[in-house]
């Protein structure tokens, strides 16, 4: 990877950061479309920064001439990401989610948000995208409904992130064998 790439001097600095800390770090990946999306990241990450994490966007990080779909890849496999969160909501995404839902390095840290409406246990019509998150789910047990009009606690992909990597920090701090 370029020099530009954070993931080198995270691995450098982890384990005198989680010493110095105390605590166990972690790192979340946000994925995610452009736009009203990336504002959104942007401020899930400011969140979860203050909450002692590290976040990393690829539209923040890749310099403009690299390849997002090269670069993201790279990361995702070499930058010791602890969580990768995706939110499903265009073209793009779902084509992120078709190049990392079987990757054998990615796929298990992969946290799949799916519109309620798309989501394989409530969908009413089946698709061929829908089958693929049935799969995932099946294997890996990541793919979360949000976005239910009316429904009892339903989460929006900002709380239910949040949620997910606060409470996954905490594990990993508290009983660490379960996130290796």
């Amino acid at each position: 990877m370029a020099e530009t790439d954070p993931s080198g001097s995270i691995r450098e600095n982890r384990a005198d950061l989680e010493k110095t800390a105390g605590r166990a770090y972690t790192i979340v990946v946000l994925l995610g479309k452009n736009g009203k999306g990336l504002g959104e990241r942007r401020q899930i990450a400011r969140g979860l920064e203050q909450q002692g994490m590290t976040v990393w966007i690829p539209e923040d990080a890749i310099p403009r001439e690299m390849s997002p779909s090269l670069a993201e890849e790279e990361m995702l496999t070499h930058g010791d990401p602890d969580l990768v969160f995706l939110d499903v909501d265009s073209w793009g995404t779902a084509t992120e989610f078709g190049q990392f839902h079987d990757h054998r390095t990615v796929a298990p840290k992969l946290r799949v948000l799916v519109r309620v409406q798309y989501h394989p246990l409530y969908q009413t019509q089946p698709s061929y995208l829908s089958d693929v998150y049935l799969t995932h789910l099946a294997v890996f047990g990541h793919v979360y409904p949000i976005g239910a009009a009316g429904a009892v606690n339903s989460k929006n992909a900002r709380d239910l992130t949040t949620l997910l990597a606060t409470r996954y920090a905490e594990v990993k701090r508290i009983k660490p064998e379960l996130t290796r």
